[in-house]
């Protein structure tokens, strides 16, 4: 099998042959192979996890698509006024910063910690070990207004920021893969589920298959945040649009009816401190640019 095949199939992402053959050089290099089939004959899950690492860039920012945070603050708000906390999955949480946003917007929010909890899972342990750690460069804070980073991190070194102990203590972060997720255990599991910019590196089937595995996933009654380029594929595989303007938000079409989610504007949302206004839209999402990995962009 080739070295393209393995990583798909250990991924689910479409890696382009150039790329993995790259990365196959570069491991041969630091582990003293010098034949790639030998190589890929004596692949371990420990060395396929290092393959991956080279194949696998994940790039986000702290509150980038800030209406979808204002959604899902309105949803855990509601229901906490009955009484039921949510549940909330970020999948792939890359290095920690949609969670992280989330766990902010909710605490200018003023919500309870005791009215929700996240659940934050990358198939890169590299990235779930930068989330843990939950130190942050320049690149992180690209709103403009990053008043929050006065309210929810220090100052560790140069242009490096660490969040506060309490937010980091809301998030928990596991490895995992969305093709690999444990649906039966997790059934109807999670109230919202964060799933953006991951499925435009997916080939049908496997976007098919990854649908599959949010909505066994996402409660009947619950909402899922999708990329805005990712929403005809989930309205072509079971899901509906609701009326969260630029949130790109969605429920299951057997869902509860929409009213039960679509909640009104509430007072304090206009107010959130940690989310910037919403950047205006283009007509269709930008081209990527040319880059030595498969870049999953959260």
């Amino acid at each position: 099998m080739t070295a393209q095949s393995l990583l798909r199939r250990a991924t689910g992402l479409s890696v382009s042959k150039s790329v993995a053959e790259r990365a196959v050089g570069q491991r041969m290099e630091q582990t003293g192979f010098a034949d790639s089939e030998a190589y890929l004959q004596a692949l371990t899950p420990a060395e396929m996890t290092q393959l991956i690492e080279l194949v696998v860039v994940p790039e986000s920012w702290l509150f980038r698509d800030p209406q979808a945070f204002y959604a899902t603050v309105e949803l855990v708000q509601e229901r906490w006024a009955r009484g039921r906390a949510t549940r909330i999955l970020s999948i792939p949480c890359a290095g920690g910063e949609e969670p992280y946003s989330m766990a902010m917007a909710l605490r200018d929010g003023g919500v309870p910690k005791q009215a929700f909890s996240i659940d934050a899972y990358d198939l890169s342990p590299g990235c779930i070990e930068r989330a843990q750690a939950g130190i942050y460069g320049r690149n992180a804070f690209r709103a403009q207004d990053v008043a929050f980073r006065e309210r929810y991190f220090t100052h560790v070194a140069d242009d490096a920021y660490r969040i506060i102990d309490t937010l980091r203590e809301q998030v928990t972060f596991r490895q995992g893969n969305l093709l690999q997720f444990d649906t039966a255990t997790y059934s109807r599991h999670y109230d919202v589920i964060f799933c953006r910019n991951l499925l435009i590196y997916f080939d049908k089937p496997t976007t098919r298959a990854a649908i599959h595995n949010l909505s066994a996933l996402l409660a009947d009654d619950g909402m899922l945040l999708a990329g805005y380029a990712e929403v005809p594929s989930f309205c072509q595989n079971g899901f509906a649009p609701l009326q969260f303007r630029q949130a790109f938000a969605l429920k299951k079409e057997t869902a509860a009816p929409a009213a039960a989610l679509q909640v009104a504007p509430l007072p304090a949302l206009r107010t959130l401190r940690s989310v910037p206004p919403a950047p205006k839209r283009t007509a269709a999402p930008p081209s990527a640019p040319a880059a030595p990995a498969a870049q999953r962009t959260r």
